[in-house]
């Protein structure tokens, strides 16, 4: 790139846009550089904001991140820090990953924030708890789940106020939670679409556990994940309604496959659960391992029973509302400065209205509610 780097602008590019940009496409400053056939202190100069890129420079940025000129004008994207992805990222996960998954699911963020000014709201209905046994019983009540198997958990969790947004693929990620805004006081939840059913479900009440248990982060984030998965434990697979199906037949991979159709959970979660309430030793339990890797499942478990594939509704309902059952991607790009492609994917991570051809889960329900969060919250 031959021509002048840098130039005032009227309409300033915007550094943090930038940044987010690049994260959200995986790209390093170095890789980024060499895409736009510039030096990477010149990409460092645009993301600090000491500089500004010349017409020639932002038309490569645009080309290259995928991105409309309007996206990169905009003011800083509305707090979402990386939350409880730190905590549960596997080893061998790179701040590549961690960072993309953030950039995506801040700028899904601020799109509901731009969809909630046209759209009726909820307010959020998290409890503030500290044990996370009580915990699991009062949104076992507030969601009227009743003391069986908890159905359509993505769809509950919504309706409790959390904003559910879809992450890249990525394998060694499952999930996160954080308090957004300007306030913190929206809780939001990132998902990795796609995940095995009872996997999603476990993900899913994990993290609302941190949102309900450690708004304020209190402790080691070993003793966080422990009380989140303890609170997950109980959500799901609660003591008193579980016992009688593990008391009654000898645990064997059978009757864990049994179990797991019915409370919608893998046959690790139900064998850990087991070892937890004393039914099975640490020794049968250890067995009941061994045997789940000689058949290989233990990181891909047989969808015994087909269990239902939960996805979340609430933003897409929005969209709906807002425009429409068939949107025009292309307005909506343009009002919202995002790639028509890119809302298109995002959306269709999100369920369709029910009786809508092709997309619909067997036995899933409507969330009744668009998304509940408050509104106007940015600064």
């Amino acid at each position: 790139m031959t021509a002048n780097l840098f130039e005032f602008r009227t309409a300033a590019v915007n550094g943090d846009r930038v940044r987010q940009a690049r994260e959200l496409r995986a790209m390093t400053q170095t890789t980024l550089a060499e895409a736009l056939g510039v030096d990477q202190t010149t990409v460092a100069h645009i993301e600090r904001g000491t500089r500004q890129p010349s017409s020639e420079l932002l038309d490569a940025l645009v080309a290259v991140l995928r991105l409309p000129a309007k996206f990169f004008h905009q003011n800083p994207a509305p707090p979402l820090s990386q939350g409880t992805l730190l905590f549960r990222a596997k080893s061998g996960v790179g701040k590549r990953t961690i960072n993309r998954a953030r950039a995506q699911a801040q700028i899904v963020f601020e799109m509901a924030l731009k969809l909630a000014d046209k759209a009726t709201t909820i307010p959020v209905r998290l409890p503030r708890a500290s044990d996370p046994i009580e915990a699991a019983g009062v949104i076992r009540r507030l969601t009227g789940a009743g003391d069986g198997p908890f159905p359509h958990l993505m769809r509950a969790t919504e309706r409790l106020g959390v904003l559910i947004v879809p992450l890249p693929d990525c394998d060694l990620c499952d999930a996160f939670a954080v308090w957004a805004g300007t306030n913190s006081d929206i809780p939001v939840i990132g998902f990795v679409p796609g995940k095995a059913p009872d996997r999603s479900r476990m993900n899913i009440a994990h993290e609302l556990g941190h949102l309900i248990l450690h708004r304020a982060v209190i402790g080691t984030s070993a003793t966080m994940e422990r009380e989140a998965y303890q609170f997950a434990a109980e959500l799901l697979l609660p003591a008193r309604s579980i016992t009688p199906d593990l008391n009654t037949e000898k645990l064997t991979l059978f009757r864990l496959a049994v179990l797991k159709k019915k409370w919608h959970v893998s046959i690790q979660a139900a064998a850990r659960r087991a070892r937890e309430l004393q039914f099975i030793s640490d020794r049968q339990y250890r067995y009941l391992m061994q045997q789940l890797s000689r058949h290989g499942w233990r990181t891909a478990e047989p969808n015994f029973g087909r269990l239902e594939v939960e996805r979340p509704r609430a933003l897409r309902k929005m969209v709906e509302v807002i425009y429409g059952d068939n949107p025009n991607w292309g307005d909506i790009g343009r009002e919202l400065s995002l790639p028509a492609d890119f809302l298109q994917e995002i959306t269709e991570a999100y369920a369709p209205a029910p009786g809508a051809p092709s997309e619909v889960p067997s036995g899933s329900s409507d969330a009744a509610d668009v998304i509940p969060f408050k509104r106007n919250i940015q600064s």
